[in-house]
């Protein structure tokens, strides 16, 4: 019945049945529609997620709605294919895929992006080389702020100092 778009428990099934049978209600007629796919159209996040995944790694289904939407819109295909290289190119750390990248989404739906990297193109270089991260850096960045905001106007900077040394 789960195949056929049933989407209820096995309880309410199993009383439905029950009534039915109690009350000598004829079973329905089943026609030969089209079942409905349980498939769903996925939000505007899951669309750029499947748009940025690699192909073989999506679903017959997911497969299909990238490739309907790639050829309805090329536009959206070269943002995706471009979104797709730059991740490998970070996460390959390929520093050499750097520069045929900016000039590949120089013009086009990421140009934007690729301005604001090309502005600080030494930072994503030396991103791209060098084995720091700035990621601990960050999280004490963060539970600073977080001290801050929660005593925003109740004591002075010695309270502030005490808290973050104590804690």
């Amino acid at each position: 019945m789960c195949d056929r778009g049933y989407r209820e428990s096995v309880k309410t099934f199993r009383q439905w049945v029950k009534v039915r049978l109690r009350d000598g209600v004829p079973a329905p007629v089943l026609s030969r529609a089209p079942r409905k796919s349980s498939w769903r159209t996925p939000s505007s996040r899951q669309t750029v997620r499947l748009l940025t995944a690699e192909a073989y790694t999506l679903p017959r289904n997911d497969r299909a709605f990238v490739n309907a939407i790639s050829s309805a819109s090329p536009e959206v295909a070269t943002a995706a294919g471009l979104a797709r290289r730059f991740q490998s190119m970070i996460c390959n750390r390929e520093t050499v895929a750097l520069k045929p990248w900016l000039h590949d989404a120089a013009t086009g739906p990421m140009s934007s992006f690729a301005r604001g990297i090309r502005r600080d193109v030494e930072a994503v270089q030396a991103a791209l080389t060098l084995p720091w991260s700035t990621g601990p850096v960050e999280g004490k960045i963060n539970k600073l702020k977080l001290i801050k905001r929660s005593m925003y106007g109740r004591a002075g900077m010695d309270l502030l100092r005490s808290r973050i040394i104590g804690t």
